[in-house]
């Protein structure tokens, strides 16, 4: 399935996950499927949630959580059961999603969290202004929207600067968890566009919490306002922070190809 260009791998799972190296080989486009994250469902023993979710990026490492992949999931959970809501189970928490209609999907990702300690960051200093002072990428925002996110404001969205400087901080001991970096050029009070170059991945065509994360510091910085449309390389995302700070999270998802794959020559 894709959901603006961010592609992934879904298996409905019952046994004991896949190795790395092997999500490694199932991501790469030249000897498995080809995937920027494949994302593991099994169907819950205590019927207090619909599925438990494992995600894993291409380069074999772990995710709390994926939006992009959540509203895949609300589409695929409609196809089979006709249920409109589904109730996820992720190591970033419990995570609701909304099946709307084909081409909208509604995932509430929970509440940001600011402090040094949630993100996680190494020592306890201002996460609003990380003060970074690079060539193209200045000061920086972090917050935590079920996984860590670092954000930066620039007046023209650059590529091939974004990349150079994003691989610095990827290095940096301050985000020990790794970090997904994400450029924000504000359009209007309703309006930004975004690119993200996502922790164990690299730039992607879209990243759902990026854009969740983007508009909640573009929101805290008096940029924008509660209802934002983020455009990313793949398209538009719908993003609100409600009252209560939760924040929703609405897009498209679609359903690519089915088919089978046979493990064992993954595992060398």
């Amino acid at each position: 399935m894709q959901g603006l260009g961010n592609d992934f791998v879904i298996f409905f799972w019952d046994g004991s996950l896949p190795t790395k190296k092997l999500i490694q080989n199932l991501s790469n486009r030249k000897i498995g499927i080809g995937c920027d994250l494949s994302m593991f469902l099994k169907s819950s023993e205590n019927n207090l949630v619909d599925y438990e979710a494992n995600f894993f990026n291409s380069d074999g490492s772990e995710a709390e959580v994926c939006g992009n992949a959540l509203r895949c999931v609300g589409k695929l959970n409609f196809h089979r059961t006709k249920k409109k809501t589904c109730l996820v189970e992720t190591k970033a928490g419990l995570i609701d999603v909304e099946y709307v209609n084909e081409h909208k999907i509604i995932v509430n990702v929970g509440v940001a969290k600011f402090n040094w300690k949630d993100i996680p960051i190494s020592k306890n200093i201002d996460t609003s202004n990380l003060n970074f002072n690079y060539d193209y990428l200045k000061n920086g925002f972090a917050l935590n929207v079920g996984n860590p996110h670092l954000v930066f404001f620039v007046d023209t969205l650059d590529l091939k600067k974004f990349k150079k400087d994003s691989e610095k901080i990827k290095k940096n001991s301050l985000f020990f968890e790794g970090v997904n970096i994400s450029i924000v050029k504000v359009n209007s009070r309703e309006a930004i566009s975004i690119i993200t170059n996502e922790r164990g991945v690299g730039i992607t065509q879209a990243c759902g919490t990026g854009a969740c994360a983007s508009v909640v510091a573009s929101n805290k910085l008096n940029f924008v306002e509660k209802k934002v449309m983020v455009t990313t390389f793949g398209g538009l995302l719908d993003i609100e922070i409600c009252d209560d700070n939760n924040i929703l999270m609405a897009g498209d998802a679609e359903i690519v190809f089915e088919g089978e794959i046979n493990f064992s020559g993954l595992q060398l």
